[in-house]
């Protein structure tokens, strides 16, 4: 399938300035989460061998281990939403029109947005709900609101990647339309 993120139609050049930008700041989240992994990779071999040394693990390993995964998976999706790399079922639609396979693509990347969005909403009241009661982690008390908040930004992302990436689908489905 060709994917228009490649060669964007004639007359989306303020289109594709945002698009600059968002690809910028996903590829700065994607590498950000990449490093969150290399951290987590190298606390993990120090609780390992450590223990196996005799010298103990790192206090509170699996409950950092767990914050921090959820955080760097996040930081991934902007950029695999903008390079639409999502898991894509093109079985009904390989056989259709270019323009109207568009059409349905850009109507999935804004079913994505509007879902992103939802979780964008109740992840932010699960935070205010954590802070209120103040719940944190049995072993390192970390309060659990912390790593709960920092996946927002990761998902308030994926919100604008996929709006722009409808924006992007319909308006070459329409300049697809016009020139046909």
């Amino acid at each position: 399938m060709s994917d228009p993120m490649g060669q964007q139609p004639r007359g989306l050049h303020a289109c594709e300035q945002v698009g600059h930008y968002l690809i910028l700041a996903g590829k700065a989240m994607a590498i950000t989460g990449g490093l969150l992994f290399i951290v987590l990779i190298a606390m993990s071999l120090v609780s390992i061998v450590g223990r196996k040394l005799g010298f103990g693990s790192v206090n509170g390993d699996i409950e950092l281990m767990q914050a921090g995964t959820a955080v760097a998976a996040a930081a991934f999706l902007p950029h695999c939403t903008l390079k639409g790399e999502h898991i894509k079922v093109e079985f009904f639609t390989e056989n259709m029109r270019s323009g109207m396979r568009r059409r349905l693509d850009g109507l999935a990347e804004l079913l994505l947005a509007l879902a992103c969005a939802a979780l964008v909403w109740r992840t932010a009241l699960a935070v205010l709900e954590l802070r209120e009661t103040q719940e944190t982690t049995i072993l390192v008390g970390l309060p659990l609101w912390i790593p709960v908040a920092l996946l927002l930004p990761s998902l308030a992302m994926v919100v604008l990647c996929a709006l722009y990436r409808t924006c992007v689908y319909w308006a070459a489905s329409a300049v697809e339309g016009v020139t046909a």
